[in-house]
């Protein structure tokens, strides 16, 4: 039996999201989103004109929730080195937000998703960028770090889909990129257990997916 109560578009998003991350953009179809929120057809074209408006629904979700509320948050930490610490542990702990970063980039010869994950990729890369700068780094070599590094974090997303990432001992890799480009653990600390992004609103569904964590 379909809902009863009534879901925003948000709910769609999000049950979007959740298909795209687990068949790509062409398993976001009407049918099947409806059937995993146990709604109706005609509850979706009271908010949505067609399968695009979907999409892009879905794609804005992830840029907001994954790029645009997160970058202020991390702003928020005063000590650029301590950022960096608490970016990358964020980054590569949140596994499916990766993936779906991985993916977006693959299916990327579609104009609507290409849009979407190229700006978020120069945000992110952008903010990478300008914390090494206040590190002390040049603007050039903070840039070739930056894309280093997110090529890291897009690379073990791709190793995690044939299991041959370090998931076993994920904090000791995590020190190990860290160290790697140049933001040593502070000593006597852990941080994969200290390096928690600011307080965030609660979204039950997107932390189920990993989005925003």
């Amino acid at each position: 039996m379909p809902r009863t109560a009534r879901l925003t578009r948000d709910d769609w998003a999000d049950a979007a999201l959740t298909a795209l991350t687990e068949g790509g953009s062409a398993a976001v179809a009407v049918e099947p989103v409806a059937a995993r929120l146990q709604a109706s057809k005609s509850s979706f074209y009271w908010l949505f004109d067609n399968r695009d408006a979907l999409l892009a629904a879905a794609l804005e979700r992830w840029e907001r929730v994954q790029t645009e509320e997160v970058l202020p948050r991390l702003a928020a930490v005063p000590d650029p080195a301590d950022r960096l610490r608490v970016l990358i542990h964020h980054a590569f702990a949140s596994t499916q937000g990766s993936s779906l970063a991985l993916l977006l980039l693959v299916e990327s010869d579609q104009p609507a998703v290409r849009e979407v994950a190229e700006r978020v990729t120069r945000r992110r890369l952008a903010a990478i960028r300008d914390t090494l700068v206040e590190c002390g780094q040049t603007p050039e070599h903070a840039r070739h770090i930056a894309t280093a590094a997110y090529a890291v974090y897009l690379g073990t997303a791709a190793l995690r889909r044939v299991d041959a990432a370090p998931d076993d001992d994920a904090s000791a890799y995590i020190d190990t990129v860290l160290t790697a480009f140049g933001v040593p653990p502070r000593t006597g600390d852990a941080p994969h257990r200290q390096a928690t992004p600011p307080a965030q609103p609660a979204d039950p569904a997107a932390a189920r997916r990993g989005i925003g964590r």
